[in-house]
């Protein structure tokens, strides 16, 4: 039974991702107990969840373990191992250029998007109207099943994803990266050592994250690597050469790894991760979960040509999710076929970009409101499992819609199926009433309203019933807060629901000009941010010991430790608090401060700005719009 799951979980997941992978090899594999996968290729698709407009080049996984104690489950640990990840992205083709099986490629991502909305959807209506419990959650099956992954124990190493991208910024190729040498995850005691929970895992858990080594690189105007072969064509030993380099501390300066340029210089760090169970839990203060992240010393440096490739990349993103945004409405013919089709969409497309209202004629909003009508049948109709569903008639009107339209109409599919059950229900009640009442009355002297609900055939051309506007606020209503807890639940507002504590020891940061010299360097000591998330409020503390600001000429600012005041800086935001009527309220404590005004710093910080906005307008004005929105929002 187990074994059939592990293979169904392995063929969906690892299918998506990797190539070549044999049904048959998993099959026998898991029945052995360990599954090993060695040497697979990544599709080219792989990062296609990410949406973004990037693609991947070549990828390769040297290993892929999973060991399932079959005669022990439940009392042992199931281990997932993951070895040497190398992943090599460059920039998609431009979406004018897409070809049609990209574009292919790109509907059924957005399938699988609105399938898992409208999934997450039903779930959480349905437990909600249950009463918050998951189904089956007292029985046997669901408390080893919870156990097993409360306990699953993953260790991923050798890590090494690259993007080069001779696009973005013209004339100035690029390539960035990040690097892990390893990071393993167990389940802990309440001292922090290694266990084995054999309660119901999922209910109360304990998680220890230990990250070895993580880092980012950019390198500017750096061409692609060039290889003999294509990548195809590699072996593991020469995947290993090219990508391992710089990955661990033992590593060499090849000429793979030749004059890499550290944004984050390689740190060190553990997650602990804590969610009391319903026994476990106390007073409003304790929190439901908590989540705390050391990290040893932290080391940013900033060049101005990492700075400008990194705006330029920010600029063809921001160019990607426009399009994306308006892709439904991009004619799928020429321009010189359809001149008109054209000029609609880009009325249409500015109209959107800019947030306002469409203009529609009505003839075209009675165009929408038919083919709202006809989609809701066909899929209310498919959920039915009728064989006469025409397939392609649904997936043509899901090419031209937008995702948040198909999901809307999806839900009133859902909500068209419950009002025919109930229907068919009602219908059965009336028929036995006939049966056992005949001498009082029959179906021609049913009233009114219960002879209109004997008919529970599909009519596309037929109005929403109350029945039917019920379902839908049913499905609409449903708040993603509400499902934090059961509904049964009374949960005070000052309850802490998640708690993250974030720690440093000791960092620095570093601006460097194109010519190579220091602008500003700024060191900060002890800081720590921790983030209280409450059932309609949120608080943010952040306390810093120390922080001083210097340039090459000297010390521009230090922060000095008076009486009575440890911290150099005490912050506490607060966004919608309880009990006071106000959006949000911000207190701080800053203590002395040794200021010191440099002219040659400060002109030299002042040239750094103007340039930085001659070389991305673009980015400048959306933050300034969206600033300026903002700001709008709270007046």
């Amino acid at each position: 039974m187990f074994e059939g799951h592990v293979l169904y979980l392995l063929r969906k997941y690892l299918g998506e991702y990797v190539e070549g992978l044999s049904v048959e090899t998993l099959r026998i594999s898991v029945w052995q107990g360990d599954v090993v996968l060695k040497d697979l290729k990544l599709k080219a698709d792989a990062l296609n969840s990410l949406r973004l407009p990037v693609t991947v080049k070549a990828g390769f996984v040297g290993t892929i373990t999973l060991k399932v104690p079959w005669k022990s489950l439940g009392k042992e640990p199931v281990i997932v191992l993951i070895d040497r990840l190398f992943v090599l992205a460059h920039p998609a083709p431009d979406g004018q250029t897409l070809k049609e099986e990209d574009r292919e490629k790109l509907f059924e991502a957005k399938l699988q998007q609105i399938e898992a909305a409208e999934a997450a959807t039903l779930e959480a209506t349905s437990r909600s109207s249950k009463g918050g419990p998951v189904p089956g959650s007292n029985s046997w099956l669901y408390n080893l099943i919870s156990t097993i992954i409360g306990n699953l124990k993953v260790t991923i190493s050798n890590v090494h994803i690259r993007y080069e991208d001779s696009v973005s910024n013209s004339g100035h190729p690029f390539a960035s990266g990040f690097t892990l040498s390893r990071l393993a995850a167990v389940t802990v005691d309440e001292d922090g050592n290694e266990t084995f929970d054999a309660g119901v895992a999922l209910d109360k858990l304990r998680k220890s994250v230990e990250l070895h080594r993580l880092a980012i690189y950019h390198d500017s105007d750096s061409s692609a690597w060039k290889l003999a072969k294509k990548w195809e064509d590699l072996n593991p030993t020469e995947w290993g050469e090219i990508f391992q380099d710089g990955i661990d501390d033992h590593s060499g300066n090849s000429v793979w790894a030749m004059n890499r340029n550290y944004l984050v210089y390689p740190i060190n760090g553990t997650l602990n991760y804590k969610r009391l169970g319903k026994q476990e839990r106390g007073g409003p203060d304790i929190p439901l979960e908590k989540a705390s992240l050391v990290l040893s010393d932290v080391s940013l440096t900033v060049t101005e040509a990492q700075y400008y490739d990194g705006i330029k990349l920010l600029e063809t993103f921001s160019r990607f999710r426009t399009r994306v945004d308006v892709s439904h409405l991009r004619p799928i013919v020429p321009v010189k076929v359809d001149c008109r089709a054209w000029w609609r969409y880009a009325v249409l497309a500015g109209l959107r970009q800019k947030k306002l209202c469409y203009w529609f004629s009505w003839e075209r909003t009675r165009h929408l409101c038919q083919l709202r009508r006809r989609y809701v049948h066909l899929y209310a109709t498919l959920l039915q499992q009728a064989s006469n569903v025409d397939m392609s008639e649904i997936r043509q009107i899901e090419k031209i819609l937008d995702t948040k339209v198909i999901i809307l109409w999806r839900l009133l599919g859902h909500a068209k199926v419950e009002t025919v059950k109930s229907k068919e229900i009602l219908h059965k009640k009336g028929a036995s009433k006939r049966r056992w009442w005949t001498f009082g009355w029959n179906s021609a002297e049913l009233p009114s309203e219960e002879n209109a609900l004997l008919e529970p055939q599909l009519d596309e051309e037929e109005r929403l019933t109350k029945e039917e506007w019920q379902a839908i606020n049913k499905l609409l209503s449903y708040q993603p807060e509400d499902d934090l807890s059961s509904p049964l639940e009374k949960v005070s507002p000052n309850t802490t629901r998640f708690l993250v504590d974030v720690s440093i020891g000791q960092a620095a940061a570093r601006i460097i000009n194109i010519d190579r010299t220091e602008i500003l360097c700024g060191r900060f000591e002890k800081l720590q941010v921790v983030t209280k998330l409450y059932p309609k409020s949120t608080r943010c503390d952040v306390t810093l010991r120390y922080c001083g600001l210097s340039s090459p000429e000297g010390s521009l600012a230090q922060s000095v430790v008076s009486e009575g005041k440890s911290n150099a800086l005490d912050v506490s935001f607060v966004r919608a608090p309880v009990g006071l009527d106000l959006d949000w309220q911000l207190v701080a404590k800053i203590s002395p401060c040794h200021v010191t005004v440099l002219k040659g710093s400060y002109e030299r910080f002042l040239e750094f700005i103007k340039r930085s906005k001659a070389v991305s307008p673009t980015v400048t004005m959306e933050t300034a719009t969206a600033l300026q929105a903002n700001r709008a929002g709270h007046t």
